[in-house]
């Protein structure tokens, strides 16, 4: 189990970076951030995706480098 946990941290920072993008070309009115905290600015969406999945995926990286050493 141990081993999975970076590749899981890399699947979900790439889901959130993969959203973030995705929100650049599509307009909505509310966007989503995380349980029920909501946004009707597509910018602050846009970075917050960008940001979150950007650090998961810098400590699923990071770990990933652990475990093979």
């Amino acid at each position: 189990m141990k081993k999975a946990i970076p590749y899981i941290y890399l699947i979900v920072g790439i889901s959130f970076v993969a959203k973030g993008f995705y929100a650049i070309f599509n307009e909505l009115d509310i966007y989503y951030l995380i349980f029920s905290l909501e946004t009707k600015s597509k910018s602050i969406y846009v970075l917050f995706n960008l940001f979150f999945g950007g650090l998961i995926l810098f400590t699923g990286i990071r770990r990933l480098q652990s475990f093979n050493k």
